[in-house]
């Protein structure tokens, strides 16, 4: 049987300072090595020459003229970096392009660390949304600012401009802003903002307060090492069922990782089997399935939830392909990086492509199907869908086959990934060696078997709520309590469900 892969979950620059910080945390805080323009440019273009070498269509989610352009501006930009720091922000912004959000760029930890403790910041925690952007906690000299205020504009910047640059620097599926909105909160955004443009002494701050009084303000940068420690809180969680009511049933699903599940003594192919059977015993005819924190684990574990909620095998994929069995790159300077994708048991289940590519048989155990056989039970009764930004790779995948289907009402947010696939899987880690920026670059694209959307978009809500700023943490928040309303509905179909005006 293959091996079952890892499509990780994206780790954001919040959670990436806090690990290095742990890390670290008795290091000195040492000035960042000084490059030269040349070390600087080097690592830029081994960067682009990487994922140009590993992504098995690089232009999938841009044109060659945009990918040419970006590089070119990259490039430019090198010249005049001289610290590492400077050198991820380059390649991070530069990598944004491939629209690819399994694709990560990391600071070295060195430079993680030294920005922690000598940076000063922009001093405001936020929450993005499509409704605005909105403070959870100011610090320093905002720290009187009301929570729930909306962030009009930073230094004459509106929310679109700030919005745009948080997105240019966090990985994400094609042009989905939901998944930055996501992975930007807190004090993420200070914390790339102050990576992309170094020091900020103060900021220009315009804000709605909740009373709807307009107030601008100038306050000064807030040094990051003192910002309130964030609460520890589980990456991830198993599966968990409850009854709402006699035939209604709320199931969350915040993982399909694997490792998740052998930490808690479950296999997750039995877990879902055991959870259906109980709604299967408790004549459930009303189903609420939350993937809103759902960003993706192991494959085929999406599948398998799949199969419990549509009997018929689907063929998903077109496509599961890898650029060939080995790839390499080299810098500049010479020196060579090499990878193989498959061990010589994986490579049975592939083909041969005339252009060197290999594509997946559609045998099993995997092949490009949902499920070969019918799993048992299936729960047929009526469903409803809470997915969001946080929605992502596993969990897109999901939410897209039972999209395509129209299998459920779809409430909250566009998903954070996209419609028509994404390029995870096996992963190639590449250290830039002059910068220490490392690369994780995804080697298998899987493109779905269907259209049916926008490009570069994820699944959209039929009844849109995405997160309000009060309801920060709250499971059971205005998504949920319109997919309740959905649920409880008389419908045959998702397209006779109707949406609820207001659900406060």
């Amino acid at each position: 049987m293959l091996p079952i892969r890892r499509r990780g979950m994206r780790l954001g620059p919040v959670l990436l300072l806090l690990l290095a910080a742990q890390a670290g945390a008795a290091a000195p805080a040492a000035a960042p090595v000084a490059l030269s323009a040349a070390q600087a440019r080097e690592d830029v273009q081994l960067a682009a020459d990487a994922a140009e070498a590993a992504l098995t269509d690089p232009f999938w989610h841009q044109s060659r003229e945009e990918w040419t352009a970006a590089r070119a501006s990259a490039l430019a930009e090198a010249e005049k970096a001289r610290d590492p720091m400077r050198v991820y922000a380059i390649v991070a912004t530069l990598m944004a392009h491939l629209g690819e959000g399994h694709l990560t760029v990391r600071p070295p930890a060195a430079a993680i660390e030294h920005q922690r403790r000598t940076a000063a910041v922009l001093p405001l925690d936020l929450h993005w949304s499509g409704e605005g952007i909105f403070v959870v906690a100011g610090h320093g000299d905002a720290a009187d600012i009301a929570h729930g205020s909306r962030l009009l504009s930073i230094d004459g910047e509106g929310e679109d401009a700030l919005l745009a640059e948080l997105a240019s620097m966090i990985p994400r599926d094609g042009r989905i802003l939901t998944g930055p909105m996501r992975d930007g909160a807190g004090k993420g955004y200070a914390v790339l903002r102050h990576r992309r443009r170094g020091d900020e002494a103060r900021f220009e701050l315009r804000w709605r307060a909740p009373d709807g009084t307009v107030v601008q303000r100038t306050a000064a940068a807030f040094p990051l090492r003192r910002w309130p420690a964030a609460k520890d809180e589980e990456e991830s969680r198993v599966a968990t069922l409850e009854w709402l009511a006699p035939s209604l049933a709320y199931l969350v699903v915040p993982s399909f990782s694997n490792r998740v599940y052998r930490a808690a003594g479950l296999d997750f192919r039995d877990e879902m089997r055991r959870i259906f059977e109980e709604l299967r015993r408790g004549r459930a005819t009303r189903l609420i399935l939350d993937l809103r924190q759902n960003g993706g684990g192991s494959e085929p574990n999406e599948s398998i939830l799949f199969s419990h909620l549509v009997a018929e095998p689907l063929r998903k994929y077109a496509a599961v392909e890898a650029r060939g069995e080995e790839l390499a790159v080299s810098s500049r300077s010479g020196r060579r990086y090499d990878h193989r994708v498959f061990d010589a048991d994986e490579l049975n289940f592939q083909q041969l492509l005339p252009d060197g590519r290999l594509s997946r048989l559609n045998v099993p155990p995997e092949g490009l199907m949902t499920h070969w056989e019918p799993a048992t039970p299936v729960f047929s009764g009526r469903l409803v869908v809470l997915a969001g930004g946080a929605t992502f790779s596993g969990g897109a995948e999901l939410a897209s086959m039972l999209y395509h289907v129209r299998r459920g009402v779809f409430v909250g947010e566009e998903t954070g990934g996209a419609h028509e696939g994404n390029a995870s899987g096996y992963t190639w880690e590449i250290e830039l060696p002059h910068s220490g920026v490392r690369l994780h670059l995804p080697l298998l694209q899987f493109r779905f078997a269907w259209p049916g959307l926008p490009r570069n978009r994820g699944v959209p809500p039929d009844c849109a709520a995405p997160p309000r700023v009060e309801e920060i943490g709250v499971r059971r928040d205005r998504a949920w309590r319109i997919a309740r309303d959905v649920v409880e509905q008389e419908w045959a179909t998702p397209d006779e469900a109707r949406c609820p005006a207001a659900a406060d």
